[in-house]
């Protein structure tokens, strides 16, 4: 095959796949409206906590119009939406209509201060009161139990948008939070205000991710193909140790399906723990223990000596697996040195039991360098919706984090969005999510 034969059936493959996800995009909206609760469900009752850890019961939640919506520190469509919401909860908050947040597990781990997985419930309070801080919220958060009990109950997805109304039967959901419905909804339902809050007159006060305690890029990313979270449990022992880094263990497709694939495994150091990697001892060092029918390679690693001091980059891994049996666990455990400031330092040896099995709410990192949007990739995506296949989007083309802002990023005024009005997009979202770039080394690493 010639070069320009083999650049045209690539780009064939890849307007193939950027149709195919948009497809399933428009798939999973449609199938979430057929999920219950049903607009004319109640909503159900489900206790989960206020962020200070008390129960929150979602049956109290009577008398009054209520907003919910899910979100977290790394959902792409929650943060660019908040402000907006509460535009809305400023002008019908007086009206007696009462808005929450929703803090869930994280839709995109390693996003906006690389923040990851929480495993404890007094983890995942942190992340909800981090949230009021970094996004400047005063609409206030509640926080779902560690099984994410109320997101499955009310439909499994990241930034999904009820309005329940005075007797508890929800009056409209969506997919994404759209705080332009939202609005269009109160005043149906509640009447309209006097003065239209916009987003500019809120001047929220907005915070910066947590800071890492030492140098972020000194060790290069690893390239790792899409993939999808495993199942595991971290072994919380009884002395109180926390897990200053948090295992990210994901598998691909094939791996999944036939137990023979590839498996990342990542220990990245939780913001929240304030950590470092202490470089002056050994290097971070896993071994997994063998089991009937387990055959992968490596099965124990030591990463590659740092010549700095202390960073916080991650200590990933790609394991060739030729046999995980479905059913057999794979136990892994971890030797590390953490430090938190100048001289309080540990020696942390750690457990996790992994199962080939996926973890529905683990999240999806974003590409190589974790969160990192490529304009064009971003831009041939949401194109990939332009059914009559005009170059541009339509309105009624529009699905998810763009819908919201439909008005606004087509600047033009023209009544589409064409591709130079959404490569900003992905500068927005390389802005504020602060990614992992990818470099020119990482697409080297294949594992240390």
């Amino acid at each position: 095959m010639n070069f320009k034969r083999w650049m045209a059936f690539s780009l064939i493959l890849g307007l193939s796949a950027q149709n195919l996800h948009a497809q399933k995009m428009q798939e999973r909206e449609e199938e979430f409206l057929k999920t219950r609760p049903l607009v004319g469900d109640p909503l159900p009752d489900v206790t989960v906590h206020s962020p200070d850890g008390r129960p929150f019961e979602t049956a109290g939640l009577r008398s009054h119009y209520t907003v919910l919506t899910f979100g977290c520190l790394t959902c792409p469509p929650s943060m660019w939406n908040i402000a907006g919401l509460e535009a809305v909860h400023q002008d019908y908050g007086p009206k007696g209509v009462k808005f929450y947040f929703i803090y869930k597990s994280l839709a995109h781990p390693e996003l906006a201060g690389d923040y990851v997985q929480p495993f404890t419930l007094d983890e995942r309070l942190a992340h909800a009161r981090q949230a009021e801080k970094q996004l400047g919220t005063r609409i206030p958060w509640i926080v779902d139990a560690m099984d994410n009990r109320l997101k499955r109950a009310l439909g499994d997805r990241p930034n999904s948008q009820f309005l329940v109304n005075p007797e508890g039967i929800v009056v409209r959901k969506r997919a994404w939070s759209h705080p332009g419905q939202v609005r269009k909804d109160l005043e149906e339902l509640v009447g309209p205000v006097e003065h239209v809050t916009t987003v500019e007159e809120l001047r929220l006060e907005r915070g910066l991710p947590l800071k890492a305690p030492a140098a972020r890029g000194v060790v290069p990313r690893l390239a790792r193909p899409q993939m999808m979270p495993v199942a595991m449990e971290p072994k919380i022992e009884s002395d109180g140790m926390p897990f200053f880094a948090k295992l990210r263990a994901e598998a691909d497709a094939d791996l999944l399906k036939s137990g023979r694939g590839q498996l990342y495994l990542g220990f990245h150091l939780d913001p929240f723990q304030k950590a470092k990697w202490n470089n002056l001892t050994k290097p971070l060092s896993f071994k997994i223990e063998a089991a009937d029918g387990l055959k992968l390679d490596p099965a124990a690693a030591t990463a590659a000596e740092v010549a700095a001091t202390s960073d916080c980059d991650p200590r990933e891994f790609l394991l060739n697996v030729a046999a995980w049996p479905k059913g057999q666990p794979l136990r892994l455990s971890v030797t590390y040195f953490a430090c938190v400031g100048e001289e309080s330092c540990h020696a942390v040896r750690q457990e996790y039991v992994l199962h080939r099995e996926r973890d529905i709410d683990g999240g999806g990192a974003r590409g190589e360098g974790a969160g990192y949007w490529d304009a064009e990739e971003f831009t041939a995506r949401m194109l990939a919706g332009d059914r009559n296949k005009d170059g541009k989007l339509a309105k009624n083309e529009t699905v998810g984090i763009l819908l919201p802002h439909f008005e606004k990023l087509d600047v033009n005024d023209n009544g589409f969005l064409e591709a130079e009005e959404l490569d900003v997009v992905a500068d927005w979202l390389n802005h504020h999510h602060q990614p992992g770039t990818p470099t020119a080394d990482a697409a080297k690493s294949t594992g240390r």
